[in-house]
């Protein structure tokens, strides 16, 4: 039985492997969420490697330290990758156990498959920080085998935050609607990734409004700040390029006590991402107005809003 039980484990990360990396996308003509289902893409990766024969499992972690801000949409969690590596000599059952200090709480607390020599287990994990948390270190722990590695969770609030530059960085979004047929948090446009690899996963925003205009997203910055730059990243990849089905037209306001005015406007657009710079503004938000998008549903695909 146990034999049974290795070759249907062995099938199974083969079929990780021939399936699509965590975050790729799904190969589908269109992006929009009107001819997508909820993102398909596998919440865990296996990838092959030359073992060093240690016998050992060793725990791996995207990151030396994880940065998890307070007030935080409860949408866009702070994430780290998080995995295993097997050195062993032969196939082996290989577990990482996950370890988070309170009031933290993390999205999985093992994660598991069989592994053949050298191979490496990998997955998202999604830290989650309630609002009443003290500022402060806090311990994530990850243990696989005798080995146990540590990362530090530093929870600081967003006025403490290391923004670098960025105004917008993890400040409060709001949009004019958002799809629900997949993952398109609004929050997700200020959470520092510009990549479009996680579309329909976490990573950008679309709204619930094909072929109709116009849709807004707007940042708040946290207190009036001065302004002069905005970069928006719109939706770009090898099989979805943003001159087939990123955002096309689009204005750029600043707000300032609920009052907007239009600082730069962009027409006609086929890059994945650009700047717009203006005299400089004091300003406590920006919003994005989009007016039109190169995709044939007409759709507003956002990835990240930068302010400057």
């Amino acid at each position: 039985m146990r034999h049974l039980t290795a070759a249907l484990a062995v099938a199974g990360v083969a079929a990780l492997l021939a399936a699509p990396a965590a975050g790729a996308t799904p190969r589908r003509q269109d992006p929009s969420p009107a001819a997508e289902q909820p993102a398909t893409v596998p919440s865990v990766r296996v990838k092959p490697g030359t073992s060093k024969g240690t016998g050992e499992l060793t725990p791996i972690a995207g990151a030396d330290r994880l940065l998890a801000p307070l007030g935080v949409d409860a949408a866009c969690p702070a994430k780290i990758q998080i995995g295993l590596r097997s050195d062993a000599k032969k196939p082996v059952y290989a577990d990482l156990f996950v370890e988070i200090d309170q009031p933290l709480s993390a999205s999985r607390s093992m994660l598991s498959s069989y592994l053949p020599p050298g191979y490496e287990l990998g997955a998202k994990l999604l830290v989650a920080v309630p609002p009443t948390t003290p500022e402060g270190e806090y311990g994530l722990r990850l243990r696989a085998g005798e080995r146990t590695l540590a990362v530090p969770v530093e929870v600081v609030t967003l006025d403490r935050l290391d923004n670098g530059g960025n105004l917008a960085l993890l400040r409060p979004v709001t949009a004019s609607s958002q799809h629900t047929n997949a993952n398109y948090p609004p929050c997700s446009v200020a959470d520092g990734d510009t990549s479009s690899n996680g579309w329909a996963g976490g990573n950008g925003w679309n709204d619930a409004t094909g072929r109709t205009w116009p849709d807004t997203v707007s940042v708040a910055l946290g207190g009036a700040k001065q302004v002069s730059r905005v970069d928006l990243y719109t939706l770009n990849t090898e099989r979805y390029p943003a001159a087939t089905f990123g955002l096309r037209d689009w204005d750029v306001q600043t707000g300032l006590n609920g009052q907007w005015q239009t600082v730069a406007q962009v027409r006609g657009n086929v890059a994945g991402s650009v700047r717009s710079d203006f005299a400089p503004v004091t300003a406590d938000a920006v919003r994005i107005v989009a007016l039109a998008s190169n995709g044939a549903n007409d759709y507003t695909r956002i990835i990240e809003v930068e302010v400057r």
